[in-house]
């Protein structure tokens, strides 16, 4: 009997093995890298890249959130904003098509804005316009508290700031742990993310509607090969920790700020991290908008592409709360 439920038990360890890194293969085949490299603290930093002829203003630069990667603006603003001004978007240190340095404070949103200014500095790009959403808010508000005065402007978009109650998600602790967390990611990572990921986006966008295959075109695939999906929870897991102290000097910024938040957002909570960045920044402008969720550059992207279109010309934000109603954000 004993003799039969190891003999299953191989047969699907096996199974699973076969199944993941055939996945992985395909996944490597499927999503292959969209822009260039560019080496940054001896690794890869990949960028998308995109200029009219003559460009307006200073240059734009995108920064993707957690579970993600730079195709998720490739396929909301980048196609907007391409017409008119230089943007970039990047794969930030440990995710999409990018590498991780092996920096001890990596997760730190602060160690991975240098990696994104030494990539910017690389790419020739003087006092871009800075675009963070989700945890990429961490990194863009890191940013220009280091690097102040070689920004043009700063645009959080639901982004993380501060500090959340309530406990790290059940697959973050379980992949940390040394030999359970490699079975994990190598055996049940795989069909276990392709359960969660529909549910995943679907909560994303709530109460929004997702675009058509919208895992598919953003190469979120990506996340599930190992590697990336043990940073992405490295750094989800370590965030609050770091912006204790980060939230304490938000003060300090006086980049020309645009926060543009969903008020029915589930994921980034406004009210505790856009509405209190907005009180902490002298003269920012806040966009709230109604009936909107995480993801405001798909449901409304015009919005965005004006907020960015705005500072990269030299414009100073509107100060104060500025509400978009139902009735004008489709929501």
């Amino acid at each position: 009997m004993l003799m039969g439920v190891v003999e299953a038990l191989l047969v699907l360890t096996g199974i699973l093995l076969i199944y993941s890194l055939v996945f992985f293969a395909l996944i490597w085949f499927l999503h292959r890298p969209r822009g260039r490299f560019v080496k940054v603290a001896g690794v890869d930093i990949h960028y998308l890249e995109h200029a009219p002829d003559e460009p307006e203003g200073a240059p734009i630069v995108l920064v993707h959130g957690a579970s993600g990667n730079l195709g998720d603006m490739a396929e909301s603003l980048m196609p907007l904003l391409r017409k008119r001004h230089r943007v970039i978007a990047f794969d930030r240190p440990g995710h999409g098509w990018s590498k991780r340095p092996g920096h001890p404070d990596i997760t730190d949103p602060a160690r991975q804005a240098e990696v994104l200014h030494e990539a910017i500095k690389a790419l020739g790009l003087e006092k871009p316009v800075l675009l963070g959403h989700s945890w990429g808010g961490a990194v863009a508000t890191a940013y220009a508290l280091a690097y102040p005065e070689e920004l043009s402007g700063l645009v959080v978009m639901s982004g993380a700031t501060h500090v959340w109650e309530g406990e790290t998600a059940w697959y973050h602790r379980l992949v940390a742990m040394p030999i359970i967390g490699t079975i994990f990611l190598y055996l049940l990572m795989v069909p276990g993310g392709q359960a969660l990921s529909g549910p995943g986006v679907t909560g994303n966008f709530a109460p929004n509607k997702a675009p058509e295959n919208y895992a598919r075109r953003i190469g979120l695939p990506l996340l599930f090969r190992p590697s990336n999906f043990r940073n992405n929870s490295a750094d989800s897991s370590n965030l609050r920790s770091w912006l204790k102290a980060q939230s304490k000097r938000y003060r300090e910024i006086k980049v020309p700020t645009i926060i543009i938040t969903g008020n029915r957002d589930q994921t980034v909570l406004a009210k505790l991290h856009s509405y209190a960045l907005h009180d902490e920044i002298a003269g920012s402008e806040m966009i709230k908008l109604v009936n909107v969720g995480h993801m405001p550059h798909y449901v409304r992207p015009d919005l965005v592409v004006d907020a960015l279109s705005r500072l990269a010309r030299g414009e100073r934000p509107l100060a104060g709360t500025h509400i978009v109603e139902p009735r004008d954000n489709g929501g």
